[in-house]
């Protein structure tokens, strides 16, 4: 009997242990959640009148958007925690002041007008060309990205003079008695443009359709409408720079996609190599690219 007693105390023991631990764990679990409901965060507050239409980046200027804390069970849904995420945004509803601004109440110029034209670069106009699949790199080409534009052509002048059109207006090689010899491209391209931003493909500008909420670290993310796929690509170009790409319109047009630090560089025309670089045993690729460096 004494064996049983003891081992029912002990099992009391351990059962109230456990019992208090759990409580324990409990109320600090309420304790931390209410001191986090009471953490003091750092968002974007409306200090004052802002119309609707008035730009953030004015509202900044003028302090009528200022950095204030507020408790984080008194913030709404989605509060704007830093200038940057709604700079160059226009407020979408009348604001009185007070108001911890959300992610709504500031959108791009155009959700706000419907006007595209808000998207350009100052003192660019868009301009838009047709490209099959192959010639638009497969689709991969999105709004924002940096592109060459090629220009595909037959019949080349040649020493001032007009050059023929081929028949098969295709690669030309100059045969030798060992075999190989010259090779001239009967359909050169060369570099029309450099460094284009591309503004549309189709007629998504490639815009977020809808903000996500705030993470804890600050951080802000964005849900964007699904790859564009389309044939049109619509470019931002100088005026002058579009009256030529539209010139050229009758000239197989191909773009390349590039790394956003892509710099332009000089490619001079070439219809004439004395050999492929393959042949030649030569990468395509610098040295330096070659390593990783």
């Amino acid at each position: 009997m004494s064996s049983r007693r003891t081992l029912i105390l002990i099992g009391a023991v351990v059962i109230g242990a456990l019992a208090a631990f759990l409580t324990l764990s409990y109320v600090r679990g309420v304790e931390n959640r209410s001191d986090e409901a009471g953490q003091m965060v750092e968002v974007v507050v409306a200090t004052g009148p802002i119309a609707k239409g008035s730009s953030s980046d004015a509202a900044i200027q003028g302090q009528q958007l200022a950095m204030e804390k507020r408790r984080r069970d008194d913030l709404p849904a989605n509060p704007v925690r830093r200038f940057a995420d709604i700079q160059g945004q226009v407020a979408a509803v009348d604001l009185g002041g007070g108001e911890v601004i959300t992610a709504s109440m500031f959108v791009p110029a155009t959700a706000l007008n419907g006007s595209k034209s808000a998207s350009l670069d100052k003192g660019n106009v868009a301009v838009t060309i047709t490209v099959d699949e192959a010639a638009g790199v497969a689709g991969l080409v999105q709004p924002g990205d940096n592109i060459n534009i090629l220009a595909n052509y037959c019949g080349v002048a040649t020493g001032g003079a007009a050059g023929g059109e081929s028949d098969t207006c295709s690669l030309q090689r100059q045969n030798t008695p060992a075999g190989g010899g010259a090779v001239q491209l009967g359909t050169p391209s060369s570099y029309l443009f450099q460094g284009v931003k591309v503004l549309a493909v189709g007629q998504s500008l490639g815009q977020p359709v809808a903000a996500a909420s705030t993470p804890e670290g600050g951080d802000t993310t964005a849900t964007t409408a699904p790859p564009a796929t389309s044939p049109l690509i619509t470019v931002q170009l100088p005026p002058q720079q579009a009256q030529l790409l539209v010139s050229v319109r009758d000239a197989s047009l191909y773009l390349t996609l590039n790394r956003p630090d892509y710099t332009p560089v000089p490619i001079p025309f070439t219809n004439n190599l004395p050999a492929l670089p393959g042949e030649a045993g030569v990468s395509p690729y610098p040295a330096e690219a070659a390593t990783g460096q």
